[in-house]
C-alpha cells in the first residue's frame, strides 16, 4: 500500500522548513546572532511561567489573586513550583540585558573601527518603524476587548493615550491600566533615546579602562537601585529606566566581548555549562532569600548569558531552530500573552480539581493553553509584527555586524 503523498516524510519536512521560514524573524543584514534569540526564549518562558501560576491560583480556587511578594509565598505552600514561578518575574530584566547587547552592537563595532556612529535619523526612524506600529496594534486590541468585557471603554482613554505616548509610568506611576506589561516596553523607549549618548563608552580604546567603566556603572546603578529607589517609597522611579540603567550597560559589555571575538570562541566547553548553571541558581537564590545582593543580579545575568554563548549544552540549546524561532516571536508572545490566557483559561479551568496535586493539576492547564497561546501569538507575529520588520528595513537600514532587533 502506497503512502499518500501529502503524509510523505519530505512532505513533512516542506511543511515544516515553509512553517519555520514563515515564523522567522526578518533582519537588516540577513545575518542572525542565533543565541540572541535563544537567550529572548529564556526570557519570554519566565515571564509567560510566571503570568500563567498567578492566574491559574485564583482560578482554580487554590487561593486569592496573587499580587505582592507575600502572597506569592503564601501560594508558595501549595507547592515548590510556585516560588520558581514567581522569579519568572526577572524575564523582564533579562530582556533589557539583551536589548542593551542588540542597540550597542552597530555603535561599538563602528567605534572599534573608528568610523563614525551611524547616523541619529536612521538610528531613530529604524526603533520607530520596528516597534511602534506592533505596539499601536496590540494597544488597540487591549482597549477593545477591554471595553467589550468591561464596558469603561471611555474612561480608560485617558490611560490608553498615556500607553501610546510609552508614558503611562511616568503620568500615572503605575502599570498600564491597558495593558499591564508595557511597562518595561515604556523603560525600553527612555533607554532608545538615550542610547546615541552612552553608546560615547566604546570610544575609550583601551579595553581594560572601558570594561572597568561600565562594570563600575553596573554596580553604581545596582547600588542606587537597591539603597535608593526601591526605600524612597516613590512610585514612578521604580518603574522607570534610572531603575534598569544597569541591565543594559551589562549588554553594553556583552557586546564588547562579544565583538572583541571572546564571546564566539569556536570551542564549546562543558565547564561554562556549570557557570551557566551556577550563574542561574545565584539568580534564584538572590530573588528569594539573599536580596542584600540585588545589586548584582545583572552581573549574574551576564555571566549567565556569557555561559549559554560557551557552553557545549546551553549553546545547543539556545541555538536549536525552535528555541530560535519562538525567541524571535518574544515581542508578540509578551504583548498579547495575558490576554490570551486570560481568555483561554476561563475554558480550560473547568477540568481542574482541587483533589488533584497542584503540580499536576496545574501542568494540564499549561498543556491546554500554552500551545493555543503560541499559536495565536505566531499568527498575530505574522500578520501584526513581521510586516513591520519588512517596512523598518526599507528605510535606509542601520548597518549592523548581525542582527538582534
Amino acid at each position: 500500500m502506497q503512502l499518500n503523498a501529502s503524509l510523505r516524510p519530505g512532505s513533512w519536512r516542506a511543511l515544516h522548513d515553509w512553517t519555520a521560514e514563515k515564523l522567522s524573524r526578518v533582519t537588516s543584514t540577513g545575518e542572525l546572532i542565533p543565541e540572541i534569540d535563544g537567550l529572548r526564549f529564556l526570557a519570554i518562558a519566565t515571564v509567560v511561567f510566571h503570568h500563567m501560576v498567578s492566574m491559574y491560583v485564583p482560578a482554580s480556587k487554590r487561593g486569592p489573586e496573587i499580587r505582592s511578594y507575600q502572597e506569592w509565598f503564601t501560594a508558595a505552600e501549595q507547592s515548590w513550583l510556585v516560588v520558581p514561578a514567581y522569579c519568572g518575574h526577572f524575564g523582564v530584566n533579562l530582556f533589557f540585558v539583551i536589548s542593551g547587547f542588540i542597540l550597542a552592537l552597530p555603535f561599538a563595532k563602528r567605534a572599534f573601527e573608528q568610523r563614525p556612529a551611524p547616523g541619529l535619523k536612521s538610528y531613530y526612524l529604524r526603533r520607530v518603524t520596528r516597534i511602534e506600529p506592533p505596539y499601536v496594534i496590540s494597544l488597540l486590541v487591549y482597549f477593545f476587548v477591554h471595553w467589550e468585557q468591561s464596558g469603561a471603554g471611555v474612561a480608560v482613554l485617558p490611560n490608553l493615550l498615556a500607553s501610546l505616548l510609552y508614558s503611562h509610568g511616568l503620568i500615572y506611576g503605575r502599570e498600564s491600566v491597558i495593558n499591564g506589561v508595557t511597562w518595561s516596553l515604556e523603560v525600553e523607549i527612555q533607554f532608545y533615546l538615550l542610547v546615541p549618548f552612552l553608546v560615547h563608552v566604546f570610544r575609550l580604546r583601551d579595553a581594560r579602562w572601558r570594561r572597568a567603566l561600565l562594570l563600575l556603572l553596573i554596580i553604581g546603578f545596582g547600588l542606587l537601585s537597591q539603597w535608593v529607589i526601591y526605600p524612597s517609597g516613590s512610585r514612578r522611579l521604580p518603574i522607570s529606566l534610572l531603575n534598569f540603567l544597569h541591565y543594559f550597560l551589562t549588554g553594553f559589555l556583552l557586546a564588547d566581548l562579544y565583538l572583541t571575538g571572546w564571546l564566539r570562541q569556536a570551542q564549546k566547553r562543558l565547564i561554562w555549562d556549570g557557570v551557566a548553571l551556577a550563574a542561574a541558581a545565584a539568580i534564584f537564590a538572590v530573588l528569594v532569600k539573599y536580596g542584600w545582593f540585588y545589586f548584582t543580579l545583572p552581573l549574574l545575568v551576564g555571566v549567565l548569558y556569557t555561559g549559554c554563548f560557551l557552553g557545549k549544552l546551553a549553546s545547543a540549546f539556545v541555538r536549536w531552530r525552535w528555541i530560535v524561532i519562538i525567541g524571535g516571536m518574544c515581542y508578540t508572545i509578551y504583548l498579547y500573552h495575558i490576554l490570551l490566557i486570560a481568555n483561554i483559561m476561563p475554558t480550560t479551568i473547568q477540568v481542574a480539581s482541587q483533589t488533584r496535586a497542584f503540580n499536576l493539576d496545574f501542568a494540564l492547564q499549561f498543556v491546554l493553553v500554552i500551545p493555543v497561546v503560541l499559536v495565536i501569538c505566531a499568527l498575530l507575529f505574522v500578520l501584526t509584527e513581521k510586516p513591520f520588520m519588512r517596512w523598518s528595513l526599507s528605510a535606509r537600514p542601520l548597518p549592523q555586524p548581525s542582527t538582534a532587533d
